[in-house]
């Protein structure tokens, strides 16, 4: 299972004549961070200029959540690594062998960028078809930003003595980081950071995308889980910008923490990838298990409030017969006879959809995989259509405004942690799979605005996120 950029109006010198376009932004020069191996190609020149940023941001937050101590620079200092050649030698350069996680474990840098608790120190690899060079090219400087601020959150925690404690696990600590990428988000996105001054909602967006895409692989076994799925990594980024550095680094930031990651269940489910075929998902009838689950978590959910909720049902047609946003719509609810309309095409583009990064084990070198299948995807856009239903048949509402939107994302934000229990629980037709959350928050980052979908309608990817976390967690009182 955009923002437009402010127009800018000028006039030319010597004539009448007015131009309009998009206005400019300068962003500061490149940083002069010293990092040993230094290459000073366009991968190591973002990595210090979003290094150079996050430390101005910790500068002026450490001293606000550490009882007034500063913030001091890495004591183990910062190195880039051609992974590539790692992999061919075998071993790493020698300039690296300072640095104590690489001297420890030199294959610890491939493919990875990273914080090192024995030596306070941040290193990654910078091999252009390797991991992080990749996503670079991918989803833009930003993404690089978010990575390292992340990095940096971990040497935040270092210093606040998180990692003398012995009662948390690896995804706790990922997870603190993940918050200390967002809170530094925030503050860029409000002009702070001199190298992200064109930092938009858009880009954000684009940059959460290449954040998730970088994920961990669906854990094997309980044992692998790490740094958690899409879900809890981009809900906890989402908590770091609408929250702070101060809630990230707080007392209670470890208890107020749940986590949905796990491992597949069994080898059918892994040969799968936890996916339905598509064919199930639309198929038409009575007898379509998803569409019956969702009516039976509509009708219990209105009894629990005194009403009524009549079940739905979905057709195929080339566009909504009544009820969407835009006469470019084609997915959306009609209430004029209670049906989810969808284009098959499309709902085979949103099925189609996740992007997941394949790894050459030999090399080191990945490849960034479009358009993989994800039913989930497919399945929260079917639910927003059902959130909708709710909103005219309980509410009365309106179905085309951006409330409208919001509301049914956290509708379905609800509905998906009713289903994300063990398999063979009672009174389900459908559980969620392991990667179910992971294709959830990329549908809402990606699909769900689609002018064709059900359009941005004023929303970011991000709001959209926020929403479905919102009723995750707080059930559909919190909608």
């Amino acid at each position: 299972m955009a923002l437009a950029l402010m127009a800018a109006v000028a006039s030319l010198a010597g004539c009448a004549q007015v131009v309009t376009g998009s206005a400019t932004v300068s962003n500061a020069p490149n940083a002069s961070l010293r990092v040993a191996g230094d290459s000073g190609g366009p991968f190591d020149t973002a990595v210090k200029n979003s290094l150079s940023d996050v430390f101005d941001f910790w500068r002026t937050e450490f001293p606000k959540i550490s009882g007034g101590k500063a913030f001091t620079p890495l004591k183990g200092g910062l190195y880039s690594v051609d992974g590539a050649q790692v992999m061919q030698k075998k071993g790493i350069p020698d300039y690296a062998k300072s640095e104590a996680c690489m001297a420890k474990q030199p294959s610890f840098i491939v493919d990875n960028g990273a914080f090192c608790t024995l030596d306070d120190s941040i290193s990654w690899d910078r091999a252009d078809q390797h991991l992080f060079a990749q996503l670079a090219k991918k989803y833009g400087d930003l993404m690089v930003a978010l990575v390292f601020a992340h990095e940096t959150g971990h040497a935040i925690s270092y210093r606040m003595g998180v990692f003398n404690r012995t009662d948390l696990r690896t995804i706790d600590t990922e997870s603190q980081a993940d918050c200390a990428a967002g809170a530094w988000a925030a503050w860029a996105l409000k002009g702070g950071a001199p190298h992200f001054r064109d930092f938009t909602p858009a880009k954000l967006d684009a940059a959460l995308e290449g954040f998730l895409d970088g994920r961990d692989a669906t854990p094997g076994t309980p044992n692998d889980v790490s740094h958690g799925n899409g879900f809890d990594r981009l809900s906890a980024v989402a908590d770091g910008i609408q929250k702070g550095a101060a809630y990230c680094f707080s007392d209670g930031y470890f208890a107020s923490r749940t986590f949905t990651e796990r491992p597949f269940t069994d080898q059918k489910d892994y040969n799968l990838g936890g996916n339905s075929p598509l064919a199930d998902v639309l198929k038409p009838g009575p007898n379509n298990d998803f569409v019956k689950d969702l009516n039976r978590f509509w009708e219990a959910a209105a009894k629990s409030i005194g009403k009524t909720f009549t079940p739905v049902s979905i057709a195929e047609a080339p566009r909504p017969k009544c009820g969407a946003a835009s006469a470019t719509s084609e997915f959306g609810y009609c209430p004029d006879d209670n049906t989810v309309y969808f284009n098959t095409t499309l709902a085979g583009q949103i099925y189609n959809s996740l992007p997941t990064v394949q790894f050459d084990q030999s090399t080191g070198n990945v490849t960034l995989q479009e358009n993989q299948p994800g039913d989930f995807a497919l399945g929260v856009v079917f639910s927003i259509g059902w959130g909708m239903a709710v909103r005219h048949q309980l509410f009365k509402r309106d179905l085309t405004s951006k409330d409208a939107l919001v509301a049914a994302v956290c509708y379905t934000g609800s509905y998906a942690k009713n289903v994300n229990v063990p398999t063979n629980t009672p009174g389900r037709f459908i559980v969620l799979s392991p990667a179910d959350l992971d294709e959830a928050v990329s549908a809402m980052l990606a699909q769900v605005g689609r002018p064709e979908v059900f359009g941005a309608r004023g929303t970011t990817g991000l709001d959209r996120v926020q929403a479905f976390v919102k009723g995750y967690r707080g059930g559909l009182s919190a909608c």
